[in-house]
């Protein structure tokens, strides 16, 4: 994927997914290269630790939020879950199989993936 496509899939601004991509370039996460014919054009990829630290990071978000939401009460949970199936049927998403949004390509999560460590 382009630098210029990874903006726009993530609604962010350019320099941005510039500082996020810097980061995790240092981390040697992914890697930059120029496009052969057309230079203006940077394409992103993730390396192998890149790969491996996008899988710890879903698991840690899911674990970190099961463990959160079970802590909230019994109400807080019947709140969050009626609002969300609000959400979704004003969305006219019945149906809709959360699995491939919790599977998110490692581009719309890069932006989650902690600065530090």
């Amino acid at each position: 994927m382009t630098s210029g496509a990874l903006v726009k899939s993530v609604s962010l601004s350019q320099t941005t997914v510039a500082s996020i991509l810097d980061r995790l370039e240092k981390k040697a996460c992914l890697k930059r290269e120029r496009d052969q014919e057309d230079k203006r054009k940077v394409w992103v990829t993730l390396s192998d630790a890149g790969k491996i630290a996008l899988k710890q990071v879903s698991t840690l978000l899911q674990d970190s939020f099961v463990y959160s939401f079970s802590e909230l009460t019994g109400w807080e949970q019947s709140l969050i879950l009626f609002s969300l199936q609000r959400v979704a049927a004003m969305m006219q998403a019945r149906g809709f199989d959360a699995s491939p949004v919790l599977d998110t390509p490692c581009e719309y999560l890069v932006p989650l993936l902690p600065k530090d460590g």
